[in-house]
């Protein structure tokens, strides 16, 4: 298929030959001979309906017969609402829209208006749903044999447990065990928590903010009056200097690590005092 421009010049050649309509005349028809022609204006339009009758031809295989959604199903008869709600693995606090549908959670967005995470999530923070409602989330006792984990019943693990337990109070005393409570825990659970290792006759009893703000406490609460963040993210945008001090914030809070990161692009120093190099330091 040859494509021709119905035209009365040609390049290369003189242009009294060109211009000539004779010589065109000819060469158009010489060329007929040789190969099919067609002016732009035809070509288009034919591979128009080309591409048309390929891609109708490619979508043939592709109709399958529909059925209508059952309810709970996307396009069924669901109700499906937003719950804006607030990430529980660490300090920062970063929003999160949860999508529920009939009463069950199942998708999570990042908030892209939040002021503290700014539309984005940690790997923690994106893996928020799937704590509770993943197909991998631990839902029986499981029990380690030759190897392999296999499933045991709820009465059998707290027997084992009970058996264990005994056994090592009796060969090393009530202080053998030590329990660490989580400011996950709401009062009741603290209370009954405390009162069971009374109950096992030991005072090896704490709480995770032991570790995490005892150092604050001593060295914030005398500096600045609060054992704890006496000021917001922004704050640290507008810093000049920021001062690490065993704080592995790339990894422990990352979405906070983000706001030092948009500070030293604005020209914010960063020291990191850590015996180990860390992603932070790094």
């Amino acid at each position: 298929m040859l494509l021709t421009k119905k035209s009365s010049s040609l390049s290369g050649l003189p242009a009294h030959r060109a211009g000539s309509p004779r010589f065109v005349q000819s060469l158009t028809r010489g060329l007929s001979h040789a190969l099919p022609t067609m002016d732009r204006r035809s070509f288009l339009r034919r591979s128009g309906l080309g591409v048309g009758v390929g891609l109708a031809a490619t979508q043939l295989s592709l109709v399958k017969k529909a059925s209508a959604a059952a309810p709970g199903e996307a396009g069924g008869n669901s109700k499906i609402e937003v719950k804006r709600t607030v990430c529980s693995h660490c300090s920062v606090g970063c929003a999160v829209d949860a999508v529920v549908e009939n009463g069950v959670w199942v998708r999570q967005e990042a908030v892209f208006d939040s002021p503290i995470n700014l539309g984005a999530h940690c790997a923690k923070g994106a893996a928020l749903r799937e704590h509770g409602h993943g197909e991998y989330r631990l839902r029986y006792p499981m029990k380690l044999v030759n190897g392999k984990y296999e499933r045991i019943s709820w009465d059998t693990a707290l027997n084992e447990i009970t058996a264990r337990m005994v056994a090592l109070r009796k060969e090393s005393g009530p202080d053998s065990l030590y329990v660490i409570g989580s400011s996950k825990h709401n009062n009741e659970q603290a209370y009954l928590l405390r009162k069971w290792m009374s109950f096992w006759g030991s005072n090896n009893c704490d709480h995770q903010a032991r570790i995490c703000h005892s150092t604050t406490v001593a060295g914030v609460a005398n500096t600045w009056g609060y054992g704890a963040m006496t000021n917001s993210y922004n704050d640290m945008q507008n810093s000049k200097c920021a001062l690490y001090i065993g704080s592995n914030a790339a990894e422990a809070h990352p979405v906070s690590m983000l706001h030092m990161l948009h500070a030293k692009e604005t020209g914010c120093k960063m020291i990191v005092v850590d015996p180990r190099f860390t992603r932070t330091a790094a």
